[in-house]
């Protein structure tokens, strides 16, 4: 009698989607000074807070998907030109945008009873300042770590790197060779082999990358490794909470045998703003 086949997501499908887009976050990140890279990530939040935005509305949480896709493109561009200023001004704009349109909608309805009215308004209020924290503000951290002179493409390639090591390989092992439950209860399919493969692969690209292109001492490859591989399983267990409890397996199948673009950014989101703290505090320009 032949083993079932794995459930979950079509394997060929992830490698294929996997490597296409690993090529062209290779090719953003080392062209035209990573200008193109601003561009994808642009283009990556704008896909990403449509997904967010539609997700929370199956849960009752009302977040206006217009301004939300509009703000977390334009943050980009204007981290990229102008800095940390633009970049928390246009997080601002982005927020009191959300909420204006939000309280409009509210008050052009009027359905609901005036207490029931305010009590779904600050909570719609909350999820507008979610989003905005969590997607494109953070996602705003590795444009401003790309904004380094002579380093930042590097960095970047870094981080990028390392939390795609840790995300493969602990879904290639996990998926093959994984016995036991990393967090049953949040995300069942992590495994602590999963881990283990992903904290190896992710000591061999931190280390490879500070010797090679960052020029740093090659420990800084151990400390970078563990600090990526912190926050990668950290945001993969967070999106898995939040689906949980939106009650959805994926922000959308956009992509593949991945899912949506926030099931690619999940790992990425806490880990570009520790990259950031990472490369500002310790090695300062």
């Amino acid at each position: 009698m032949s083993n079932p086949k794995p459930e979950g997501r079509n394997f060929s499908q992830s490698i294929t989607v996997g490597l296409l887009i690993g090529g062209v976050f290779l090719a953003t990140i080392l062209t035209f000074n990573g200008f193109l890279f601003m561009a994808l990530a642009a283009v990556a939040c704008a896909a990403g807070a449509w997904e967010l935005s539609t997700a929370l509305r199956t849960a009752g949480w009302y977040v206006p998907r217009v301004p939300a896709v509009v703000g977390s493109f334009l943050i980009m561009p204007a981290t990229y030109f102008w800095g940390h200023r633009a970049q928390w001004l246009t997080s601002l704009a982005i927020t009191g945008a959300l909420i204006i349109w939000r309280l409009v909608h509210i008050l052009w309805e009027r359905r609901e009873a005036p207490i029931q009215r305010v009590v779904h308004t600050l909570r719609d209020f909350a999820a507008a300042v979610f989003v905005v924290a969590y997607l494109p503000l953070t996602c705003s951290f590795a444009v401003m770590l790309l904004r380094r002179p002579h380093d930042g493409q590097w960095w970047v390639l870094t981080f990028v790197l390392t939390v795609s090591m840790v995300d493969t390989f602990g879904y290639l092992v996990g998926r093959k060779l994984g016995r036991h439950k990393l967090a049953p209860g949040v995300s069942p399919k992590k495994t602590i082999e999963g881990l283990l493969a992903s904290i190896a692969a992710a000591l061999v690209a931190a280390i490879a990358s500070a010797v090679f292109w960052l020029h740093i001492d090659w420990w800084w490859g151990i400390v970078i490794a563990a600090a990526m591989t912190l926050t990668a399983v950290f945001g993969d267990l967070a999106e898995s909470m939040i689906k949980r409890d939106l009650g959805v397996k994926d922000m959308s199948s956009i992509l593949p045998g991945h899912g949506g673009v926030m099931d690619r950014l999940d790992s990425i989101l806490p880990s570009a703003l520790v990259a950031y703290a990472i490369a500002t505090v310790f090695f300062p320009l």
